[in-house]
């Protein structure tokens, strides 16, 4: 699988080249890692798809940063070292705070934003913290039992416990204090470009008022909402994601 050098860092993503001209960037959120994209992202034929793990994530090197700045000059730099040119931003969670980061920081080569289950403002408990800080195993028992919906498939959930129980709690901690002090709240207004904004019907980390308040507040935003789903929802629904992607890029092609 490839690699690239960023920041002395070896950052690990994968990618689906079909020669097409948009280039779709896949932005995993806290304690995540690219196993969150469904593999039907990577059949789409009218983009070509790259899901990276950010530093300190999944089969990356480096460290993970503790703001959302931090995380967005990285995928700056990921689109400059692989030289893409027309990038459309697909984040989750932390992923979409990122994307919104670099929406605002309007870089030539970015096209659009698909912004999933996120928001403009990703306020952590403070007991989230406590809890990775004096008892890990059960923070990630918790934040998996928030994560899905009531009709997610027991095994989807205690696969994706399995998966952040490797997680080193420093990298949660730096990632949930990114989401903390994230806030672009007044600034959605001078987002120009078009973004799809995608929301579970039952998400109780960033509620579906979140995703409604992107739709009002940036200028060419429209919100797709999937049901039933939580906020892993990547995870439980992953045609339907993948779907509302391909019929988005395929809008962007034609534009």
């Amino acid at each position: 699988m490839p690699y690239v050098t960023i920041t002395g860092e070896s950052v690990h993503y994968t990618v689906h080249d079909e020669d097409a001209p948009l280039d779709l960037v896949c932005i995993h959120g806290a304690g995540g890692d690219h196993t969150l994209w469904p593999r039907g992202l990577g059949d789409l034929a009218s983009c070509n798809t790259y899901v990276l793990d950010l530093p300190g994530h999944g089969r990356s090197g480096g460290h993970a940063r503790d703001s959302v700045s931090a995380y967005a000059e990285v995928v700056e730099a990921f689109v400059a070292e692989l030289g893409l040119r027309r990038v459309i931003l697909l984040g989750h969670s932390m992923g979409g705070a990122i994307a919104l980061r670099i929406a605002l920081d309007e870089p030539r080569w970015l096209d659009s934003l698909i912004l999933a289950c996120t928001g403009c403002r990703l306020r952590v408990p403070d007991e989230t913290f406590a809890l990775y800080r004096t008892d890990p195993e059960s923070a990630v028992e918790r934040q998996c039992h928030v994560s899905f919906s009531p009709v997610a498939p027991q095994a989807l959930i205690d696969a994706e416990a399995t998966r952040r129980r490797d997680v080193s709690p420093d990298v949660m901690l730096r990632d949930y204090t990114a989401c903390d002090r994230f806030d672009v709240t007044d600034e959605l207004g001078e987002i120009t470009i078009p973004a799809l904004v995608i929301s579970g019907d039952i998400d109780h980390l960033t509620p579906l008022k979140y995703a409604q308040f992107l739709e009002d507040r940036i200028p060419d935003a429209r919100l797709a909402v999937v049901a039933p789903a939580g906020h892993m929802l990547p995870l439980e629904q992953p045609g339907e994601i993948t779907r509302l992607v391909s019929e988005f890029v395929g809008r962007r092609v034609d534009s």
